[in-house]
């Protein structure tokens, strides 16, 4: 019995180590794929969550107008099928910068609910 539990948590062990590695495989393939057209992670974020929302609102005003021309250029440089120059790729910031307001907002409204 003991066996089968040393076998189990090997296995469980190995399966995680590949997880890990292919989610941070498939995080950098999207990131450069992102790059690309100038954009970070978070800019993809559905602007309908409530929490998406609050996040962005919550944002100071000059992301939000770097986040806004981010979009706005990717959809331009989309349109015209190219992508932008390789000496400007990269140089966007962190891709999650959206992700902690995302949080700190959903911890909030759940808390908010649960006191109701």
């Amino acid at each position: 019995r003991a066996e089968i539990r040393r076998e189990r948590l090997a296995m469980a062990r190995f399966l995680q180590r590949v997880w890990k590695w292919g989610m941070e495989a498939y995080s950098k393939r999207i990131f450069k794929d992102l790059d690309k057209y100038g954009l970070r992670y978070d800019d993809l974020l559905i602007e309908t969550d409530p929490d998406v929302i609050t996040a962005i609102n919550r944002l100071p005003a000059r992301e939000r107008a770097l986040r806004q021309m981010r979009l706005k250029r990717a959809l331009d440089i989309e349109l015209k099928h190219s992508y932008i120059p390789v000496h400007m790729r990269g140089k966007q910031g962190p891709h999650r910068y959206l992700t902690p307001f995302i949080e700190q907002a959903r911890k909030e409204r759940l808390e908010k609910e649960n006191n109701l």
